[in-house]
């Protein structure tokens, strides 16, 4: 494929910072991501989700390829919300630059190794055969870098989302990054249109399965990729307990909003639970003790559910 095809490429994605390690690790991965997208000519828009220190807002705004959407805090922010805000973004940049078939990846900024001229073009490719939506590919290196509960919950995951919707195998959804058409784009826009989903990490996944069911062709591409060593050391499950309780949070939820009916009974059963989390997290400080109960009492209601 020509090279020229990059110039009708946006890569859209959000940063979200706090004070602490995994923040710290994952925010240098991001300008490495940055870096490539940058010696490569690709336009990015990042969605700037809060918590950012003012010197790392400034480096970023210094790449003359990047356009940052900044968060409204006069609007209801989620996840879900926040990636659509940098999806419209990339589609009004598309527009003005009068590029004719746009082409737009999602990706987390962590994904530095994702950002490469074989891997994109490939990627490109998958939209240019005729797929409105293209999954990219991890191959067995990758998955042989995650921690272990992760893997785990990944595979299961898939299983049971194909008692919901069939789909292929190779389809790698859980992995996270996403490449769209204007059709494909579509579905991801109009996601929660009715402000009745959770809009987290779901907003990522239930719109590629809303897509398969409207007979939508999505496709999986396979890519050279790793992960960054110094994240895989850091959000190991030894390591990093929070990360642990998050891994589990996002495959409850995705399944939940998949329509999987064991989820559904699992959130509405724990509702009083997850209430109680929420109120402790207003004013963490002087809960911590409180809230890591709470959220332990959760995490043995999902074990003994799986």
């Amino acid at each position: 494929m020509n090279k020229d095809e990059l110039k009708n490429l946006i890569v859209y994605t959000g940063v979200f910072y706090q004070d602490n390690e995994t923040y710290r690790t994952r925010s240098k991965i991001w300008f490495k991501t940055f870096d490539n997208a940058a010696k490569l000519g690709i336009k990015v828009v990042v969605r700037n989700d809060g918590g950012l220190p003012a010197e790392m807002l400034q480096r970023i705004k210094a790449y003359s390829n990047i356009t940052i959407v900044e968060k409204d805090p006069s609007k209801k922010n989620t996840l879900g919300s926040g990636r659509r805000e940098a999806l419209q973004k990339a589609k009004e940049i598309a527009d003005q630059e009068r590029i004719e078939d746009p082409v737009f990846l999602w990706t987390e900024p962590e994904k530095d190794n994702l950002i490469t001229e074989k891997n994109l073009l490939r990627m490109i490719s998958g939209i240019r055969e005729g797929a409105n939506i293209v999954i990219p590919e991890r191959g067995e290196k990758a998955w042989g870098q995650l921690p272990k509960l992760q893997h785990w919950l990944e595979q299961r995951a898939k299983k049971r989302a194909k008692n919901i919707v069939e789909f292929d195998d190779k389809l790698d959804l859980w992995f996270g990054p996403e490449v769209l058409d204007k059709i494909g784009a579509g579905y991801f826009l109009d996601y929660n249109a009715g402000k009745n989903r959770v809009d987290l990490w779901d907003a990522l996944i239930v719109p590629v399965f809303d897509a398969m069911r409207d007979g939508i062709k999505v496709t999986s591409v396979p890519v050279d990729f790793l992960y960054n060593q110094s994240q895989i050391d850091n959000e190991s499950d030894e390591s990093n307990r929070e990360i642990k309780i998050k891994r589990i949070e996002q495959y409850t939820q995705i399944l939940k909003e998949l329509g999987d009916p064991k989820w559904q009974d699992f959130f509405r059963d724990a509702k009083g639970e997850l209430a109680k989390i929420r109120e402790l997290n207003k004013d963490p400080s002087g809960n911590q003790e409180k809230l890591k109960e709470a959220k332990k009492s959760l995490v043995k209601n999902f074990f003994r559910l799986k």
